[in-house]
């Protein structure tokens, strides 16, 4: 009769030794994701001037502002003290990371666009984007290129003619007049580190 009340208590405490190892198990892997983050990270063309601070306990700086954040193996979701959340596409490489800053561009040419194709700007950073039927741009009025589109995985390929590589930007059309365009930024540990 004790074998019989004492084999569903073993049962549920092998459950309960299962679901913390189950989860204990995820709960690492979010945190080896974090470790790889984790330190003060410069954009490669100023290697002292740290934009972005990510600390072993959650919190984080970015672009001089406060934050938690959390982050999978693809985005980093920084959220500041009112709650609102900024969701960063990233990829860590050998030499360093991609840091996509998520900007909003407004179509500020004439007439309506046409898909992309148009002049937009982004007044908070003073950049801005002309985009030709004929595949051609234009970047901030100086760096000019040729580009094509993915529709499928909602890229735009940036070929430029010098100055910079290849670069693929993720977008995505916000009704007539607005874009929303992820560039890729490198990003490497700063020196002070």
């Amino acid at each position: 009769m004790k074998i019989v009340k004492f084999l569903p208590t073993f049962l549920v405490i092998v459950l309960i030794m299962l679901l913390t190892t189950a989860c204990g198990k995820n709960a690492t892997a979010k945190s080896n994701e974090a470790k790889g983050i984790c330190g003060s990270w410069a954009y490669t063309h100023d290697k002292e001037t740290a934009i972005a601070v990510f600390h072993k306990d959650g919190t984080a700086q970015y672009e001089g502002k406060d934050y938690s954040f959390e982050c999978d193996s693809q985005f980093i979701k920084l959220k500041d003290k009112d709650d609102k959340t900024i969701k960063l596409r990233y990829l860590l490489d050998d030499e360093g990371m991609y840091l996509y800053s998520n900007n909003t561009y407004t179509f500020s040419g004439k007439g309506e666009p046409h898909g992309l194709v148009g002049e937009w700007s982004c007044a908070d950073k003073n950049w801005s984007y002309s985009f030709t039927e004929a595949g051609t741009f234009l970047e901030d009025g100086f760096f000019p290129g040729n580009y094509t589109i993915d529709d499928e995985k909602s890229t735009i390929k940036l070929v430029y003619n010098d100055h910079f590589e290849d670069t693929v930007c993720y977008f995505l059309q916000l009704g007539d007049s607005k874009l929303q365009l992820e560039y890729p930024w490198p990003m490497v540990k700063t020196s002070n580190e």
